[in-house]
């Protein structure tokens, strides 16, 4: 590298050094300012306006209230889910008990028609018996 203007070549070696030292010192600026460009350009990709940044805080709070109303909805037809399936299961159970009361009861008057039916039966036969044994008298 060629000696900068007004500098003596020779006799001192701390010109050269501070020279050195000089263009050290230079270098490492440089690549921190390449660095620094590297950074400045991701934090331009990352980057967002105030403005957008208030529209999407807008939006957030605009959808987590319209979260918390269906919440709320959905909570409240929940209920009336529960309370519509506890109805179910009391109404379901007092079926039960007047299918098993109707079974109840249509079991005793088949038992009843089978009684008055063998009784029919027994009577038909007493009275074919009464008139077979009246002809045989004649």
């Amino acid at each position: 590298m060629a000696t900068p203007l007004g500098w003596s070549q020779g006799g001192s070696g701390s010109v050269c050094l501070a020279f050195d030292q000089l263009r050290d010192v230079i270098e490492s600026q440089e690549e921190l300012i390449h660095q620094l460009r590297n950074v400045m350009v991701l934090q331009d990709e990352n980057f967002v306006s105030k403005e957008e940044f208030h529209e999407i805080e807008k939006k957030l709070v605009e959808e987590k209230a319209a979260h918390a109303k269906t919440k709320a909805l959905l909570a409240k037809e929940e209920e009336k889910l529960q309370f519509a399936l506890g109805e179910v299961e009391v109404l379901s159970k007092q079926l039960e008990k007047e299918k098993m009361a109707f079974e109840k009861a249509l079991s005793s008057v088949k038992s009843r028609v089978l009684q008055e039916s063998s009784k029919k039966d027994q009577l038909i036969t007493k009275c074919n018996d009464g008139a077979t044994s009246g002809e045989s008298r004649g």
